[in-house]
C-alpha cells in the first residue's frame, strides 16, 4: 500500500537542530540535551513520513538561512488573514489555561503539564540576612544533581526566544491566580501581593523561574494548538518540539489521568511489550508505544548530526519505515463500522512493528537499551475534555491518530548515551559568552519546612 503521509515539525525543533550542528552559536549550555531530543524529533519525522512541512513564519533575519538549511521541507507561507486567525484562535486557547496556586504549590490544569515534565514547583522566600526574595523553585531529591531540571528551564527558555522569532502577534498569557485570592489575575499582581505582605521583601529572586515557566506555559499552549491546527488543515501530523509533546500530552491527562499514567508506567515496566493499550467500546484508542532513541543508532552509524539527517532521509524508504506509515495511515483513516474491533486489529500490527523496531534500532550504549515511550491516541473521537476538544478543534469530524512523545524518558534516554553524547556534541559552536544558567533547586524534604535559608510562600 502507498501512502503520502506527511509530518509538521515546528520551528523550535529546526532550531535546536541547528544548535546541534553548529548552524547556530550555543549560548546557554543547559539546551545541550533538549537540542539532542530535538535532533531525534526530526529523524523520526523524516523516518515516519513520506514529506515534511514547516510553517514559513519566522522573522525576516531568521527565515532566509533556514529555508535553505532544511530544503528537504517544504515551508508553508499562510495568507496573512487566515494566519492572524489562527492565531487570534491558538492565543485564545492559551488564554484559557490556568496557572494556579493554592498556598505555595500549583493546582489545577497545569499540574498535569508538571507531571509531564516530571518536575515539581513551589513558591518559596529565600532569605539573606534580613531580605527575603521570592522564587519559584523545584524540589528535587539531590540539589547537587539538578542537570535534568536545569535541561527542562533551558526548554523554558528556548520558548522566550521562539515567541520573539516568530509573527504571531497575539496576547497569549495564560491567566495567573492564587485560591481565595480573586484579585489576583497575572504574574505583575502576584508578585505585588507577596510584595505587600512581606516587610522584608526584596524582589523576584534572580534563579526564579516564576516568570519563564508562565510565558512558557502561555506560549506552549498558543503553538501547541496552532501547530496542531495547521497539521489537521494540511492533512499531516504534527511532530512538535519535546515541551509541546508534554503540553499534549497534559491535556490527555486532564482527561483521563488514571488510564494514561498506567498505559506509561506499564509499558515502562513491562521488557517484552512494544505496545500496551486501551479501546473504549465506541472504537476510541489509548496507547503508549516502545520505539528506539533512532538518534543513538544513527550516531553510532556516523560522525556528526548532520550526517544523522543523511542517514535518515537515505533510509525513510526502508520496508521496516514504510510498514510503519502503512500502519499509522489506517489509524488515522478508519473507515469501518466495527470500531472497536479494527482498532484492535490495527494496534496489533502497530506491535508488532514497533517490537521489530526495537530489535533492529535500538542501541545499548555502555549496557543501557535506548527506547523511547510515546502516547498515542486513535479512534473516531478526539474526547470529552474542553481542552483536549479544544486543542484537537480541527479533528473533531475525522478519525483522529495522534503521537506524543514523553520528554522526561527521552531526557533519560540522553543521559545513557554514554560515549555517543560525545559524537552528538562534536559540531556545537559555543558562543563567547556561553554559560550553564542556574536555577532555583530546594531539597525535597524542605517542602513544608523552614529554616535560615527559606520557606514555603504563601499569601
Amino acid at each position: 500500500m502507498t501512502t503520502n503521509r506527511r509530518v509538521l515539525v515546528d520551528n523550535a525543533t529546526l532550531s535546536g537542530v541547528e544548535r546541534l550542528t553548529g548552524e547556530s552559536q550555543t549560548l546557554n549550555l543547559n539546551n545541550i540535551d533538549n537540542d539532542i531530543l530535538c535532533l531525534e524529533k526530526l529523524i523520526t519525522a523524516i523516518l515516519f513520513s513520506d514529506s515534511i512541512i514547516g510553517v514559513d513564519d519566522y522573522k525576516d533575519s531568521f527565515r532566509s538561512q533556514r529555508l535553505k538549511k532544511f530544503d528537504f521541507i517544504d515551508f508553508l507561507k499562510i495568507e496573512a488573514e487566515s494566519y492572524s486567525a489562527l492565531a487570534r484562535e491558538s492565543a485564545d486557547f492559551a488564554r484559557s489555561m490556568a496557572f494556579t496556586f493554592d498556598g505555595s504549590k500549583p493546582v489545577g490544569d497545569v499540574v498535569s503539564f508538571f507531571e509531564s515534565l516530571r518536575i515539581d514547583p513551589q513558591l518559596r522566600w529565600d532569605i539573606f540576612v534580613s531580605s527575603e526574595y521570592l522564587t519559584l523553585s523545584l524540589l528535587v531529591k539531590d540539589t547537587r544533581d539538578i542537570r535534568y531540571e536545569t535541561a527542562i528551564d533551558s526548554v523554558f527558555r528556548n520558548e522566550n526566544v521562539d515567541g520573539n522569532a516568530v509573527l504571531a502577534g497575539e496576547n497569549f498569557s495564560p491567566s495567573v491566580s492564587v485560591e481565595r485570592h480573586p484579585e489576583i489575575a497575572d504574574v505583575k499582581a502576584l508578585v505585588q501581593a507577596f510584595a505587600l505582605g512581606n516587610s522584608n521583601f526584596s524582589g523576584p529572586e534572580s534563579r526564579s523561574l516564576l516568570g519563564r515557566f508562565v510565558f512558557g506555559y502561555g506560549w506552549t499552549a498558543e503553538r501547541s494548538h496552532f501547530y496542531n491546527a495547521v497539521a489537521s488543515m494540511n492533512e499531516a501530523d504534527a511532530f512538535l518540539a519535546p515541551l509541546r509533546d508534554a503540553f499534549c500530552e497534559s491535556c490527555c491527562r486532564l482527561e483521563s489521568r488514571s488510564q494514561i499514567n498506567s498505559l506509561l508506567e506499564s509499558l515502562k515496566s513491562t521488557t517484552q511489550e512494544a505496545l500496551v493499550k486501551i479501546v473504549d467500546p465506541s472504537g476510541r484508542a489509548r496507547f503508549a508505544m516502545k520505539l528506539p532513541f533512532f538518534t543513538a543508532y544513527f550516531i553510532s552509524k556516523s560522525d556528526n548530526p548532520k550526517q544523522c539527517i543523511d542517514l535518515a532521509l537515505q533510509m525513510r524508504n526502508n520496508t521496516e519505515f514504510r510498514e510503519c506509515r502503512v500502519i499509522l495511515h489506517n489509524l488515522a483513516n478508519l473507515s469501518t463500522q466495527d470500531k472497536y474491533k479494527e482498532v484492535n486489529h490495527i494496534l496489533r500490527f502497530l506491535e508488532q512493528s514497533c517490537a521489530s523496531l526495537m530489535k533492529k534500532y535500538a542501541v545499548a550504549p555502555e549496557g543501557n537499551l535506548q527506547a523511547s515511550i510515546s502516547l498515542g491516541l486513535a479512534g473516531p473521537s478526539v474526547g470529552t475534555s474542553i481542552k483536549l476538544n479544544q486543542l484537537f478543534r480541527h479533528y473533531r469530524n475525522r478519525s483522529f491518530a495522534r503521537v506524543f512523545r514523553n520528554i522526561a524518558q527521552d531526557m533519560l534516554n540522553v543521559e545513557r548515551l554514554g560515549g555517543l553524547h560525545d559524537k552528538l556534541c562534536s559540531s556545537i559552536r559555543e558562543h563567547k559568552e556561553a554559560m550553564h544558567p542556574k536555577i532555583s533547586a530546594t531539597p525535597k524534604f524542605m517542602e513544608r519546612k523552614e529554616n535560615e535559608h527559606g520557606r514555603p510562600a504563601e499569601l
